[in-house]
């Protein structure tokens, strides 16, 4: 099967050709475009170059009601809300799959043949996405919150309460570099906080152990949750090595501080396909 596979995202669309064999092809990549008639146009200029197209599937930000095909709530995007995307597609005629990006990324580990069923897979950008899957699928919950790790409250016992995106993202960890420098939170993003890190900085060194611990913190209570085979990190910040190692280390941290009520610490890694997650994500969906 042939599948046109979309990532679509607030700063850039990314597509490709996924096949039967997981092989991305024709893999292409540009700026998110400022109208949606604009987006329609360039997705049809991608799949009109496609022979033996069987499939549609988009990994898209907000929360999917996959009988209409209308993605809800609010995004980066605000054009991709409030319309069917089954309609604005229906001339392909050809299935047409939607799923939110985060679910897209965990969805994409399936594509590994190491037999992962059980796991989570968290997000981390502006805030913490997260999808859960188990026995392979993924969980929605009753009203699509299943899996939204980011409402996680961590901070107990201090008001006003904040959850897991509010102490743990990279969003987070902007804001508290930024507001110690007194600069615009636009002078820092989590490439910069860390490549500072490394030559010694010792605001953003400090910042980014509140915020692995934070993170580890989170990690423990997923897995004692539910004791996935693994927790895979996404978003552009799980790609650095640094990033892993800082959570590792504050799990063996607190497992060296409280080892009777921490007897096992979960596996965690990076999403496997990067920066094609998404895209792989997508794919996959289409096989569920």
């Amino acid at each position: 099967m042939v599948v046109a596979c979309f990532d679509i995202g607030g700063t850039g669309i990314k597509a490709a050709l996924i096949d039967g064999q997981k092989q991305l092809r024709n893999r292409q990549e540009w700026p998110t475009p400022e109208s949606l008639q604009l987006l329609l146009e360039q997705m049809k200029d991608f799949m009109h170059a496609t022979e033996s197209l069987e499939a549609i599937s988009l990994s898209i930000p907000g929360a999917v009601d996959l009988e209409t095909g209308v993605i809800q709530g609010l995004s980066a995007i605000p054009y991709i809300h409030g319309v069917s995307w089954y309609e604005l597609l229906a001339e392909y005629a050809c299935p047409v799959y939607l799923e939110n990006d985060a679910n897209c990324v965990g969805l994409s580990e399936l594509a590994l043949d190491g037999g992962l069923s059980t796991f989570a897979c968290v997000v981390v950008g502006t805030g913490i996405g997260g999808a859960l899957l188990v026995n392979g699928q993924l969980v929605r919950g009753a009203r699509g919150f299943g899996g939204e790790f980011g409402y996680m409250l961590i901070d107990s016992g201090q008001e006003p309460l904040k959850n897991w995106s509010q102490l743990a993202s990279t969003g987070s960890l902007v804001r508290s570099v930024a507001k110690q420098y007194g600069e615009a939170e636009e002078n820092w993003n989590g490439k910069k906080i860390f490549d500072q890190a490394s030559q010694g900085d010792e605001i953003c060194n400090k910042a980014i152990e509140t915020m692995a611990k934070n993170i580890a913190i989170g990690c423990l209570n997923l897995f004692y949750f539910f004791e996935p085979q693994v927790i895979a990190f996404g978003g552009s910040i799980s790609q650095n090595p640094l990033f892993i190692k800082a959570i590792r280390h504050q799990l063996h941290l607190i497992q060296e501080e409280y080892p009777e009520e921490f007897p096992v610490l979960p596996e965690i890694r990076a999403c496997h396909y990067k920066e094609n997650a998404n895209l792989v994500g997508a794919y996959m969906r289409t096989l569920q």
